[in-house]
Parts: structure tokens; C-alpha cells; sequence
């Protein structure tokens, strides 16, 4: 430990009983890393997936198949040995990545939300307000914030409860004869990260998914006042017959209605799926980082 290594892979062996935990770990870090490399090849193949929009789809996808390729095998050697088995100094080069990953994923999806809002609310003047380098410039702000809410202060020390006092990567620390790799955090790091890369984004999401759900209500009466108005128009008297065709045009417009309609719901369920599930993979993570924080540092025995 005062040399700021572990040891080596080669002089330990796994515990006895974990190896279906390596395997099972192993198969979710090839799923992970699989399957984002599919979808980035994907839209990078399709001339029609090529738009702007689906930039931020493949910002999303790189933190997350950075997630399977940085973030998980350490992890999944932690969980394997119990015991932190890579060089020292990497442990806070290890959490800054993973920081980091988490960070950018969660800002991808707020600046998807506002990129499918602005195209809900405005589709003709999207194309003119939502450029490609205007696209490349949030994704850039988006991973430029992540790396800044990681990197800067872990690798700084500012993460720490008393960074004046403490070395630069104490991340790494001897419990019971074994090196442990723990990410130990003051309060005021744990509100400021979780407020920039969790807790203002989840507000941001939630509102555009609000606005929304409301624009599309609102379409989905225009269309249906539409469909009235000329089934209407399509009854009067006084229209050369060749020219006129109330049934059909009425069954061509209700058609249309409800496609327009279930295509609205079926975005509005897989919004709101998408949002449930954001906010039950992540907030009860971030609620327990800060409470936990909160009562280390109002403990009496500090």
C-alpha cells in the first residue's frame, strides 16, 4: 500500500464459489458492449438514420458502451477477488470513469428530452434551429460538464472530506489486510455532482415530458377538429359529383386521425416507460449517496 500498488493478479486467487458471479458479470459486459456497438454501427451505416437527432442517440450509446468497456471489468474483478487487484493509482482513475459514464448518460437523455420537445412543438422550424454544429456543441457541453463533475475534483482531491488535510488518491485504502478501492465524498461535492448531472436534468426531463404529453393532446384535438371540419364541408349540397366522394374522403381523414392518435399515445407510453425506468434505476442512488454523506458527516463520533 505505500508504494500505491496491490498485488498483482498472478499472486491471488479468486474465492471459492464466484466464478458463476464472474461468468454471469462477463456475459453482461459483452451484452453491454455488444449491443451499443450495434446501434452506433447501425445509425452510422443507415444514410436514414443519419439526421441530427440520432447524434445524441450515439453520444448516449459511447457513454454507455464506455460504461462496458472501462467501467464494468474492474468492477466485476472487485466483486470477483473482494479486493481492489489493479494498480493503485488507478483506483481514482477508475471512479473518475465511472463518474464520468454515469454522468454523460444521464445528461444524454435530458438533451434528448429537449431535442424531442423542441421537434414536437416546432417541426418546421427545427431543421433551421437544430444545425449540426449546434447538435456537436451540446453533445460536446454535455460530456465537457461530466468529465468536470469527475475528473477535475476527484483527481483534485476536492472530493474529500478534508482534501487539505488528505493525499491526492485516497480512494484507495487497507481494510483487513486487503486493499479496498472506495470513493469517500464531502457533502458539498455530493449535493453540487448530484444536483449537476441527477437532480436538474430529472427536472428538465419531467417538464419536457409534461409539455410533451400536452402538445400532443393538443395535435390530437386540431387533427380531430380537422377531420370534423371536412367530413362538414364534404356533406353541402351544391359540389359537382364528379368531384366529391363524402365517404371516403370522411374514412381516409378518421384513418389518418387514428394513426396520427395511436402514434401520439405510443410516444407518450414509451416516454413515460422510458422516464419510470430512468428515475427508478437512478434515484434511489443518489437519494442514498447524499443521506449517507448527510449522516457520516452529522455522526458524533467524527
Amino acid at each position: 500500500m505505500a508504494e500505491g500498488k496491490s498485488p498483482g493478479l498472478e499472486e491471488q486467487a479468486a474465492p471459492e464459489g464466484r466464478q458463476w458471479i464472474a461468468a454471469c458479470l462477463c456475459l453482461i459486459i459483452i451484452l453491454t458492449t455488444a449491443g451499443n456497438s450495434l446501434l452506433i454501427l447501425l445509425i452510422f451505416t443507415q444514410r436514414s438514420l443519419r439526421n441530427t437527432s440520432n447524434y445524441f442517440l450515439v453520444s448516449l450509446f459511447m457513454s454507455d458502451l464506455m460504461v462496458g468497456l472501462v467501467v464494468m471489468p474492474p468492477a466485476m474483478l472487485n466483486e470477483l477477488y473482494g479486493r481492489w487487484v489493479l494498480e493503485g493509482e488507478l483506483c481514482s482513475v477508475w471512479y473518475s470513469f465511472d463518474v464520468m459514464c454515469c454522468s454523460a448518460s444521464i445528461l444524454n437523455l435530458c438533451v434528448i428530452s429537449l431535442d424531442r420537445y423542441f421537434l414536437i412543438i416546432s417541426p418546421l422550424k427545427y431543421k433551421l434551429r437544430m444545425t449540426s454544429c449546434r447538435a456537436l456543441f451540446l453533445i460536446f457541453t454535455t460530456w465537457t460538464l461530466a468529465a468536470l463533475a469527475s475528473f477535475l475534483p476527484i483527481e483534485m482531491g476536492w472530493h474529500e472530506m478534508d482534501f487539505d488535510a488528505q493525499a491526492l488518491n485516497s480512494t484507495l485504502e487497507l481494510r483487513e489486510g486487503a486493499a479496498q478501492c472506495r470513493l469517500l465524498v464531502s457533502l458539498p461535492y455530493a449535493l453540487i455532482a448530484s444536483s449537476l448531472t441527477f437532480f436538474l436534468p430529472s427536472v428538465a426531463i419531467s417538464f419536457t415530458y409534461c409539455r410533451i404529453l400536452l402538445a400532443a393532446k393538443r395535435q390530437a384535438v386540431q387533427v380531430a377538429s380537422l377531420t370534423t371540419n371536412v367530413a362538414t364541408t364534404s356533406d353541402e349540397p351544391g359540389q359537382p359529383r364528379g368531384t366529391q366522394n363524402p365517404s371516403a374522403r370522411t374514412s381516409d381523414c378518421r384513418k389518418f386521425t387514428t394513426k396520427h392518435s395511436k402514434r401520439a399515445l405510443k410516444a407518450s407510453l414509451t416516454l413515460g416507460v422510458l422516464l419510470g425506468m430512468f428515475f427508478v434505476a437512478w434515484l434511489p442512488f443518489f437519494v442514498a449517496n447524499v443521506t449517507q454523506v448527510s449522516g457520516w458527516n452529522l455522526s458524533p463520533s467524527r
